[in-house]
């Protein structure tokens, strides 16, 4: 009987073999230029955040250095209009334009992605108070002043008190940096119930720092809105997470809240 069935080719043999030996090495190549490209990315991000949290700390610090004199001139620098009369819906959708360059939490996420996260946050932990959801929605528009070239040091960073105030004296007459809160604040304090603007004004202080000054009404405000607001702001960030929210109905909220535009 023939054992032709079972004969191999030595020269297929060795092709199949050679052919085999090129996959394997053209395989390897590929791996290790995709660990080159890899390594040469995460390097390169590695030095772009580098970059950004420097640049976030100095900001900070620039901010940090605020003196009353400063708080009192740009009070009266920012009272008039910036941008005039606008929706507050449409300053709303600019902050899609701002960047946060003090957070290094966020990286270069946009302010109104933020404010989408805060949101979906708290959808999904049940939230059902509609002045939370517009504290949320109103919180950071302060930020817009970036568009308007305001200086960053003016405009973002945790507020704490300047001098030495007295405990139990009240936030009205404590003096804070000035920024973005503040800014917002004279914009719709008359246009809101009073909490959710007390909010606003105050939700870049941290609440154990501002306990201690806040008088009766303060610490109702600070127990009753902010602390309940500000671990969705400060805690739910995220520079990688892209939120789902449905904004067409916090658009209808925001327009009932503001029928008209208002001066900016």
């Amino acid at each position: 009987m023939s054992n032709d069935s079972h004969f191999v080719d030595p020269l297929v043999s060795r092709r199949g073999l050679m052919v085999g030996g090129i996959g394997v090495a053209g395989a390897a190549a590929g791996y290790l230029v995709r660990r080159s490209v890899d390594r040469a990315r995460t390097s390169a991000a590695d030095v772009a955040n580098g970059e950004f949290r420097r640049q976030a700390a100095a900001i900070r610090a620039a901010q940090a250095r605020q003196t009353v004199e400063d708080v009192v001139a740009l009070r009266k620098k920012y009272q008039d209009p910036i941008f005039g009369r606008a929706r507050v819906w449409e300053m709303i959708e600019k902050l899609g334009m701002c960047v946060d360059a003090s957070d290094d939490s966020l990286m270069c996420t946009s302010q109104l992605l933020h404010v989408q996260q805060i949101l979906e946050a708290m959808e999904q932990d049940g939230v059902q108070d509609r002045d939370l959801f517009l504290v949320a929605l109103l919180h950071d528009i302060g930020k817009v002043m970036l568009l308007a070239n305001a200086a960053p040091e003016h405009v973002v960073g945790y507020i704490t008190p300047l001098g030495m105030p007295s405990h139990g004296i009240g936030l009205e007459n404590v003096i804070f940096q000035f920024g973005h809160d503040e800014f917002m604040y004279s914009r719709i304090k008359d246009l809101v119930p009073e909490h959710v603007a007390w909010t606003i004004r105050y939700h870049s202080g941290r609440v154990d720092e501002l306990r201690p000054y806040c008088n009766a009404k303060d610490l109702a405000h600070l127990d009753g809105c902010l602390a309940r607001f500000q671990p969705f702001d400060m805690c739910r960030k995220s520079y990688r997470h892209l939120p789902r929210v449905d904004m067409a109905k916090y658009r209808a909220l925001i327009e009932d809240m503001f029928p008209q535009p208002i001066l900016f």
